[in-house]
């Protein structure tokens, strides 16, 4: 009876992938508090995934678009006005080999979204929201590493590089702030719709602590308390500073820091002045912060005997294997034209980048899509609000040539440093950066025995006592030393064969009985 050892690693096996376009429609119900629809603005929306649950052979997912719907009233001062809400959406999305308690690593963003007048106080709202999928398979994988000192059993091992998540945490961070209008400027009358966004400036880790500063932005679209009600757009900016304490955490592992607006909460009060100026935020971030280390696992991939029948059992892996987390920026800048306004002022534009396609070229990835623009703005033909909107096609890249192995690289865009300028009556210019954090995979196959039970002994008493073997192209010394049951040392210096000289198809190898 031969020894061999056992060993185990933790592997996240990705089973399936999956994009799955879900329509959602819903109606949106303007309060009586609130004048009728005359005219639709602006409709925007952003998916919520509330809960996400693996079951047999499918992903069940749940979630909600949160929607804003701004419009102009059909009273006689035609105001600008808004309502807000939500639509819950649940979709099963089949995926062959799930089973109960596998996880699931979903992202979900709005494609598409549109409203259409249906009466004075209704709207039919549609949206399509695209749900990328991915299953996971966290289990722990058990397998031969090494045999004894029992010369009849030859091995063949690989090493196995892969990366592993070692640490993930999350935090909420509560920030209370306030933006005071200048006394110059008028009162706020309505809130028609808050933005937020945050961004990491820079990571830092010492002693298990990781230092994270970054930095939120708010932005207030509002009606003005004045005889036409018009528009104003004001943002601040808000740092912070945070530390995580995480342990055996050091600046050689990978890092994967990301920072989200959780919730957003407003009030409108007035200043020392009696007047409506002050905008009191209480904001809830959320930071999550992924570490990454590099492992090597010697696996044993082949084996035989050359005195007995043996059985394996093995398993093929596919193994999910974070290479980096990379962010590039390119410049964007277009022009469109407006044919059917004349743009007196611009009080409010957004733009989200979106992915059409992706491709790797050599040693980059080139990156196509569409910027969907939205702006809202004084029209000079009859002095009333409207909006236009287009959809920009951009191109961007990420440099890959720093990385030798990659299988799949996932993509998320957004822009930075973003504005849209009046240029003439009829024209929006357009500034922007695209920035693309990437995720660099490298899936891989991987091949692990689990296990070798010695059978009878070999029946050699058929073998011829010495054949002279004609070396096949691609062949190599293992391929022609599992065929005869003969130990590659043996066959080597049988042969006068070097330990790491590579066989030359055509040559002759004599393999003579091994007793």
């Amino acid at each position: 009876m031969f020894e061999k050892s056992n060993d185990s690693f933790i592997v996240n096996e990705l089973i399936g992938k999956s994009i799955t376009d879900l329509i959602v429609e819903g109606d949106v119900y303007v309060p009586e508090s609130l004048s009728g629809i005359e005219k639709i603005i602006y409709t925007s929306g952003k998916a919520k995934i509330n809960k996400v649950s693996a079951l047999n052979d499918k992903i069940a997912v749940y979630g909600q678009v949160n929607y804003n719907f701004i419009y102009r009233g059909n009273d006689e001062s035609g105001a600008t006005q808004a309502t807000n809400g939500k639509i819950d959406f649940m979709e099963e999305i089949p995926m062959a080999g799930v089973t109960e308690g596998m996880s699931a690593n979903i992202k979900a963003n709005i494609d598409y979204i549109d409203s259409k007048i249906v009466s004075d106080k209704k709207a039919l709202l549609k949206a399509v929201v695209n749900i990328d999928t991915e299953a996971i398979d966290k289990r722990s994988i058990e397998y031969i590493s090494e045999f004894g000192n029992d010369e009849s059993v030859q091995t063949k091992a690989n090493i196995v590089s892969y990366t592993d998540m070692v640490s993930k945490q999350e935090t909420q961070i509560p920030m209370s702030e306030n933006i005071v209008l200048d006394p110059n400027m008028n009162e706020i009358q309505d809130i028609l719709k808050i933005d937020s966004n945050c961004k990491i400036s820079e990571v830092d880790i010492m002693n298990e602590r990781i230092l994270i500063e970054g930095s939120c932005e708010i932005g207030v679209l509002y009606t003005e308390n004045n005889s036409f009600s018009t528009l104003n757009y004001m943002t601040k900016e808000f740092p912070f500073t945070h530390y995580m304490e995480i342990k055996n955490a050091d600046d050689s592992m990978i890092k994967n820091i990301n920072a989200s607006i959780l919730n957003v909460d407003s009030v409108v009060s007035k200043d020392d002045n009696d007047e409506k100026k002050i905008l009191s935020f209480d904001v809830e971030v959320l930071v999550t912060a992924e570490l990454y280390s590099k492992f090597n696992k010697s696996i044993i991939t082949d084996a035989y005997s050359t005195t007995n029948e043996i059985e394996m059992q093995s398993s093929d892996i596919s193994l999910s294997s974070i290479v980096d987390f990379v962010e590039s920026k390119d410049d964007f800048e277009k022009s469109i034209d407006v044919e059917t306004a004349t743009i007196k002022e611009i009080y409010y534009y957004d733009a989200t980048p979106k992915i059409s396609e992706k491709n790797i070229y050599e040693d980059k990835m080139v990156i196509d899509g569409f910027v969907d623009l939205n702006v809202i703005f004084l029209n000079g033909n009859d002095n009333k609000v409207d909006s236009v909107s287009s959809s920009i096609p951009f191109t961007s890249s990420v440099d890959l040539s720093s990385y030798d192995n990659i299988s799949d690289v996932d993509i998320k865009v957004s822009l930075d440093e973003l504005g849209a300028y009046r240029k003439g009556l009829n024209t929006i210019l357009v500034e922007a950066k695209i920035v693309s954090n990437s995720s660099i995979k490298d899936d891989k196959k991987i091949f692990v025995i689990n296990d070798i039970v010695m059978g009878e002994k070999l029946n050699k008493k058929n073998t011829p006592s010495i054949v002279f073997r004609v070396v096949q192209p691609n062949e190599n010394i293992w391929d022609i030393a599992k065929n005869y049951n003969v130990s590659i040392d043996y066959l080597k210096k049988l042969n006068n064969l070097d330990i790491n000289e590579d066989l030359v198809a055509g040559n002759k190898i004599i393999i003579t009985r091994q007793v």
